[in-house]
């Protein structure tokens, strides 16, 4: 079911013919349980200087912050509600941004309500190349006791070495299935 966020993040963004994904916690939200409520988008890298422009200008939006890979806006007419722009390039490794996307796009993503929504390798994949990495983790194995697939995981090494960023992401997976194996964790997935 699509979240009123999301709807409302989607008629903005159709709004003003901008190419997303859903990504974050409302893309895991379509395989499992999570009490996210911000909307994170990814947008392609030729569209992002872009996008940010036009939302500045936006009446349903206010701007937080803006990095160069990352602008937080509110939405104004849901409470405030977090929208996250986040740059392609940010995680396309040794390949373009926009190759990243048209990868996100086709392969990593489901279409529901015809709302593009990230897998959750993908998700995985991004949360884990992010400075926080390790708090992300921590939600890694949050998405797997609420019920997401562990084995997806070797999704997540699959898209790495497809943007070769595998060294990295294979550390950073070895530490998501230790916190996994840890006996309290492992009792809470597989249930008493």
């Amino acid at each position: 079911m699509t979240e009123p966020e999301v709807r409302a993040a989607d008629a903005i963004l159709r709004r003003h013919g901008i190419r997303y994904v859903v990504i974050g916690g409302q893309a895991i939200a379509q395989k499992a349980a999570t009490t996210t409520h911000d909307v994170d988008v990814m947008v392609a890298t030729d569209d992002f200087g872009m996008t940010i422009g036009r939302f500045r200008d936006e009446k349903e939006l206010t701007l937080d912050w803006e990095e160069k890979q990352l602008a937080r806006f509110r939405i104004r007419s849901i409470g405030g509600v977090p929208l996250d722009v986040i740059n392609a390039s940010t995680f396309s490794g040794v390949e373009s941004g926009e190759e990243f996307f048209r990868y996100l796009r086709s392969e990593g993503s489901t279409e529901i309500d015809g709302i593009a929504y990230a897998t959750p390798e993908m998700v995985w994949y991004t949360r884990l190349l992010t400075k926080r990495w390790k708090a992300y983790a921590e939600k890694i194995v949050t998405n797997v006791i609420d019920g997401v697939a562990a084995g997806r995981l070797n999704g997540v090494v699959e898209i790495a070495l497809r943007f070769g960023t595998e060294v990295t992401i294979r550390e950073r997976i070895a530490y998501v299935r230790a916190e996994l194996a840890r006996p309290d964790i492992e009792s809470l997935i597989r249930g008493p």
